[in-house]
């Protein structure tokens, strides 16, 4: 699926988007039943490496899916989040690229991975508590709210999920991991960079020094080409407010080696390769002296290196 491999490959996720599909009317297919009682949250972690699983409410070990998930309707005490009313009768989980028709993704991530997906929808409110997590808080609550959510993850799931400390799940309806797939593509095409930030407190002759140079003012950067090759240029202020290092970032399509100084990451078709300078040793923000000949200078090496 075309929707998983672009969203793994931009993210750089280690794991498959798991689809999960509520079904209120079928049977599970005999040959996708889990071989024995599981939780949910493992099922969800072994369609992460590559499993499928068709389960009805005898294949769960855990009596919390059972309700989150809505094959049965609380007796005695009412738990939340849930789906509701309950008529659940299969739950459908698998990679996302073999289940047809999910009514929820999961993705299983790192907190940067989250931070980033975070930018390409705008901003995502989480809501957990520390239990239901992956069934309640990643599957009801998307489902029932038709919203994003993030959960950290509960005791039961990284005891018996084999889910690592530094993981956490989204989920999200389907609709919203497709939005997410269509922003990378038209990303790729422009190669331009996902950041919520914004600057308003630049001096107005550093914007006029960059300017000079033919540099516009983005969101948090600056923006032009050297000789025919797209460039972004970020100031970073140090822990004091001042503006001490100067980025420049420089998008380009397929892969290319770098040596230090110039770090590099992939991005899916792109290789974002940057350079950090220190403000005031070869180049200065208030006059533009020296940066040009610095971007030009890394264009050069960067076609060399091809």
């Amino acid at each position: 699926m075309v929707m998983d491999k672009e969203i793994r490959a931009y993210l750089g996720m280690r794991h498959n988007l798991v689809g999960v599909k509520i079904d209120s009317e079928g049977e599970a297919s005999k040959d996708k039943q889990p071989p024995q009682r599981m939780r949910f949250c493992q099922m969800v972690y072994e369609a992460a490496k590559g499993n499928s699983f068709e389960a009805e409410v005898e294949d769960y070990s855990c009596p919390n899916a059972i309700i989150t998930l809505g094959y049965e309707e609380p007796v005695y005490v009412d738990i939340q989040p849930r789906i509701n009313p309950a008529k659940t009768k299969v739950v459908k989980i698998g990679p996302l690229d073999e289940l047809k028709d999910p009514d929820i993704v999961l993705a299983i991530l790192n907190p940067k991975q989250v931070m980033e997906i975070s930018s390409l929808l705008e901003g995502v409110e989480a809501r957990f508590k520390g239990s239901m997590a992956v069934c309640g808080e990643g599957v009801a609550i998307p489902y029932t709210e038709n919203r994003p959510n993030v959960t950290f993850l509960c005791g039961g799931a990284r005891t018996f999920g084999d889910y690592k400390d530094s993981e956490l799940v989204f989920g999200a309806p389907a609709e919203t991991f497709a939005k997410m797939a269509e922003k990378i593509q038209n990303l790729s095409k422009t190669c331009a960079a996902l950041c919520g930030c914004r600057t308003s407190d630049i001096s107005p002759h550093i914007v006029k020094a960059f300017e000079k140079l033919g540099f516009e003012k983005g969101t948090d950067y600056f923006f032009g080409q050297v000789d025919g090759q797209k460039v972004r240029i970020y100031l970073n202020k140090d822990f004091g407010g001042r503006i001490k290092y100067v980025t420049i970032h420089i998008p380009i399509k397929g892969d290319v080696k770098v040596k230090e100084p110039m770090k590099a990451k992939k991005r899916g078709p792109w290789t974002d390769v940057s350079v950090t300078f220190t403000v005031g040793e070869t180049l200065d923000i208030y006059t533009g002296k020296g940066l040009k000949e610095a971007v030009l200078d890394i264009v050069q090496k960067l076609r060399e290196s091809k």
